[in-house]
């Protein structure tokens, strides 16, 4: 009894109704900052929910999903079940939002769902419209936002109603509970945005606090027909509120059969389900279910989101299993469209807050086990309660939306923690019984939750979306380009923040861009990075400004604008290069190109270098050693081209432009054939090799045509590209004529 007294009194605190006004304010605050740093519909599918809401409040009546000319302001969820919708539509009904489908700004460069990209995270480009004091549709927004954030509170109120119907003894484990889920990163971000998830996660905790309830406090036909109203409504709200009615028609039907040895009892309370719950049930959600049939022959209007999804991916159970990764982590912290991660700190609190509860679940069964004279109820319920029916309602609601999500993941993707919320009081409460039995120290797990949000608001949400700034000035950094761009921009000039990088390197990049006038619209630019082919990239950015947050038609006129970005390269890039970066703008027709603009040059170098070469053939000046060369063939006719293949390994950078020597000539005789070329033909120059490196390279040489029948020397060997004079080569210790080192021979045969 001593652990539970001290878990009792688990924060020093006796006034639990305090604690969870302070988690309240707590939640409200955190989720309406995520409301207003968030931008606008920059969250799942947010500005479908608002467009649908939009239409219901303007036309009265609900949508609906008409193939192949669906409304893509709308998408998927015009097929939705629409109480959110209605109830939405009723809070801006008064807000003018004409204008929403001109003035919203859909950025055609998002990654959606790429959460290694860099830039274009953005689903919206904000614009004007959309700023404060905020009116039109950026107001019917934020209301429906603020709306959310309610729901949100009133299912962190319902976390706590559930635990203190569990453990009336013990407020804590429910405070604990209520808690963890406010500073959940994942759901004040949730609840921050304009979605019908937020109505189906609080009429589901609403309903199992009323079954539970139904179970504490005895039975009655008032709440039997709550509970029915509740589950017709979840219905409305989304399919999952159908598994929500169903488990309520099993668990009611369930407190009958054991409510009285009386069968004419059971009978009578099993047919007062019927009419109290499953009726109100069928009578409030049925009516959606036969429009469902009539419009799209399928009674949930699954087909229709499933089509406009991309179609049936026809998963296995084992595909499904294999993304249980991805819906683990979404569940703690994934924002935007599914593309911005939480640091890794993050994600390690939370395993460790599931650990430390999972531990402390573990600790007290033991303990409970081993103390016989302690009452085994003690664990989960009160002295004169059964298990049966509290697991019944919690591990079935949990296991029930579990297996409907991972059928709807076997046809389209939905590996997306958010599609839980509607079970979260189960988990949220084993959680905060777990935590509870460490007694005090289960205080610093809400303290660690209640960081994670705040720093996933302020330290990953904000800067994500924080537009450029603007300068006063070039820094000294910078080389300065004044160069006239075209539609009105001066790319001013430009920083390259990494000079050497590997294949899968991300490169970092300041543009200081001026419009005098900025340009009606929204010019597009390109960033690239040439290697050795240069007509496949090695790494590009095609995006509007400000990593697509800021196209140059919303700037101010004449301010300088530092647009800061990172691109990836490519995994695969034949190194080592030296890469070219070149900055255009797009022209409608790429035929009629606008002129690019070098801006620096960035070293690419291998993952690995080549092992060390035991053996030197020769040493070419004081630095580059010769360490390999070879010859692709030994006899050729006229008009042939061999290959010479050399390794070259460097003792001291060259500190100047050298080109490699490649003749056919007999010896101390004029060339008859030349294939002289800078190494990898001119894409890695000498003047950036350094200390250890190994360059392998070829080389062409051409046999002239009308050479006569013999066989001929072929030489290598290294010269000043500037004075053309020839390296020495020495090949132990021994200086070779005229700076050449012979390679081999080729037999010419007409």
């Amino acid at each position: 009894m001593k652990q539970e007294t001290a878990a009792t009194d688990l924060t020093g605190f006796q006034n639990p109704s305090g604690l969870l006004w302070l988690i309240a304010l707590l939640y409200l605050a955190i989720t309406i900052g995520y409301g207003i740093v968030n931008p606008l519909f920059e969250a799942p599918d947010e500005h479908w929910h608002f467009f649908t809401t939009v239409f219901v409040a303007e036309n009265g009546r609900l949508p609906f999903v008409e193939f192949p000319d669906y409304d893509k302001w709308m998408a998927q969820e015009a097929a939705q079940p629409p109480l959110y919708y209605m109830l939405g539509a009723l809070i801006i009904a008064p807000i003018d939002t004409g204008m929403a489908r001109e003035q919203v700004w859909l950025n055609p460069f998002a990654n959606i769902g790429y959460a290694a990209a860099a830039t274009n995270l953005n689903r919206v480009i904000q614009t004007p419209a959309a700023n404060w004091p905020w009116h039109g549709y950026a107001l019917a927004a934020y209301l429906l936002r603020g709306f959310s954030t309610l729901l949100g509170l009133g299912t962190v109120l319902l976390v706590y109603g559930n635990g203190r119907l569990l453990w009336p003894n013990y407020p804590q484990r429910g405070l604990v509970a209520a808690a963890i889920v406010a500073f959940l990163p994942q759901f004040n971000f949730q609840h921050a945005a304009i979605t019908n998830d937020a109505l189906i996660t609080f009429l589901a905790s609403l309903g199992l606090w009323q079954m539970l309830r139904l179970w504490r406090n005895g039975w009655s036909r008032r709440r039997l027909l709550l509970l029915g109203v509740t589950t017709g409504l979840a219905a409305l709200s989304k399919n999952a509120g159908v598994l929500l009615g169903l488990l309520a028609v099993g668990v009611t039907g369930l407190l009958a059969l054991q409510s009285d040895p009386d069968w004419r009892q059971v009978r009578k309370r099993v047919g007062e389900t019927a009419v109290f719950v499953l009726l109100p049930f069928l009578l409030i959600a049925g009516w959606l279910w036969w429009r469902n049939i009539m419009l799209y022959g399928d009674w949930t209007a699954t087909e229709p989101f499933i089509r406009i999804a991309g179609g049936d991916r026809h998963y296995t159970i084992r595909q499904v299993l294999q993304e249980s990764g991805g819906l683990w982590t979404s569940f703690f912290a994934i924002f935007g469209w599914f593309n911005l991660r939480a640091p890794e700190w993050v994600y390690w609190v939370w395993n460790s807050i599931v650990l430390f509860a999972l531990a402390g679940l573990a600790k007290s069964i033991i303990s409970r086990s081993a103390t016989n004279n302690q009452k085994k109820t003690n664990l989960v319920l009160s002295p004169h309660s059964s298990v049966l029916i509290p697991s019944l309602i919690l591990i079935g609601w949990l296991l029930a939306v579990y297996s409907g999500l991972a059928l709807f993941m076997l046809r389209t993707e939905a590996a997306q923690g958010r599609l839980l919320f509607p079970a979260i009081v189960p988990p949220a409460l084993v959680v905060g019984y777990g935590l509870s039995s460490w007694g005090r120290a289960a205080v610093a797990a809400p303290i660690l939750a209640l960081i994670t949000t705040l720093f996933a608001l302020f330290g990953v949400i904000r800067p994500t979306y924080a537009l450029p700034p603007v300068v006063s000035a070039l820094p000294e950094t910078a080389v300065s380009l004044n160069a006239d761009m075209g539609k009105g921009l001066t790319l001013v000039g430009a920083e390259s923040h990494v000079e050497t990088a590997v294949p899968g390197d991300r490169l970092s990049f300041t543009l200081y861009w001026r419009a005098e006038q900025p340009p009606d619209d929204a010019p597009e630019f390109k960033l690239e990075l040439l290697g050795r082919d240069v007509e496949d990239p090695v790494g590009q950015l095609h995006s509007y400004h400000g990593r697509g947050l800021y196209p140059a038609n919303l700037w101010p006129a004449g301010a300088l604008i530092a647009d800061s970005f990172t691109i990836r390269l490519e995994d695969e890039i034949d190194a080592p290069v030296l890469a070219r970066t070149f900055v255009r703008l797009v022209a409608e027709d790429e035929a009629d190109r606008p002129k690019s603009v070098p801006i620096g040059d960035v070293k690419i170098v291998p993952q690995t270098w080549p092992e060390p070469a035991e053996t030197v053939l020769a040493e070419v000046g004081d630095g580059v050693q010769l360490t390999a060369v070879s010859l692709s063939q030994t006899t050729a006719k006229p008009g042939d081209t061999v290959t010479v293949h050399a390794t070259w390994q460097v003792i001291s950078p060259p500190g100047k432009h050298l080109t490699t020597l490649i003749h056919l000539a007999e010896a101390g005789q004029p060339p008859l054939a030349v294939g002289d070329s800078p190494p990898r033909q001119g894409s890695y120059p000498t003047t950036v090799w350094a200390a250890g490196e190994v360059i392998e390279d070829e080389y062409a040489l051409t046999i002239p045509t009308g050479l006569g029948n013999g066989r001929y020397p072929i030489w290598i060997g290294m010269y000043d590209s500037e004075t053309v004079v020839p390296l020495p080569v020495m090949v132990n210790g021994v200086g070779q004529p005229d700076g050449r080192y012979l390679v081999g021979w080729i037999d010419v045969r007409n």
